[in-house]
């Protein structure tokens, strides 16, 4: 079995993972997530009448906003009579550990495709949209050329970690490097040259097309079947 990079954040999210998978991978933590506060938040989330997620990040940022609210109990109960719109496999384990469930979650985890999902779901409605400060896809202006009434809320950034050289072991070479998110390719590549030797093994075809403009024309690029981090990680071991 080739070796396995996971490229995430800082501190890792494991939890889901079993034993046999995370013996099997080798982490490298080159992002942080940092939750921002929105000052106008409290204002849109009543004024909405669905959310938008599309990562488990906008979740909890979400939470942690509501909860720097002096409403915080109104705000949460609010929450759960909102129908919540969701990407990934990921966004709907994290409603599941705050005792919400998904309205509406995507039939494939790539962002474009999503958002022409939900127009016939959200015409006549007023979504709010809780994201990050840079985001890859084009689901608000898909959204806005629909008639759709969108609001965003940017509740979260996710930075790069440069590592100290002492800090970094030589990565292995022919092994898979497993990018969910066009921020990841840019942490990496902030960190380590890319080798031809390399396998890259993206979630979603957004972040695919980010590894073909970054890594170059020969890079050998898959895309992984499956949508999940778990199920995308346990697809590289078969390779």
């Amino acid at each position: 079995m080739r070796t396995i990079y996971y490229i995430t954040k800082m501190p890792p999210d494991l939890q889901r993972f079993g034993k046999e998978l995370k013996e099997s991978i080798i982490i490298l933590p080159l992002l942080e997530i940092k939750t921002l506060l929105d000052c106008a938040v409290l204002e849109k989330f009543f004024s909405c009448d669905s959310l938008i997620f599309t990562s488990k990040n906008a979740i909890f940022a979400l939470k942690k906003n509501l909860e720097s609210l002096p409403n915080t109990v109104e705000a949460m109960q609010r929450w759960r009579n909102l129908p919540s719109f969701t990407l990934g496999s990921g966004c709907n384990e994290a409603l599941k550990s705050l005792n919400l469930k998904p309205f509406f979650s995507a039939s494939r985890a790539y962002g474009e495709e999503f958002a022409r999902e939900l127009i016939p779901h959200l015409q006549g409605k007023k979504p709010l949209f809780i994201r990050a400060r840079k985001i890859a896809s084009k689901l608000p202006q898909i959204l806005a050329s629909a008639g759709i009434s969108l609001q965003q809320s940017i509740l979260y950034e996710t930075s790069p970690r440069q590592l100290q050289e002492s800090q970094k072991e030589p990565l292995t070479r022919d092994c898979v490097i497993f990018f969910s998110a066009p921020s990841h390719i840019r942490a990496f590549l902030l960190n380590f040259a890319w080798d031809s030797s390399f396998i890259a093994l993206c979630i979603g075809e957004t972040t695919q097309k980010c590894a073909r403009e970054l890594l170059g024309a020969e890079a050998e690029i898959l895309l992984s079947p499956k949508v999940s981090k778990e199920a995308a990680l346990e697809f590289a071991r078969t390779l």
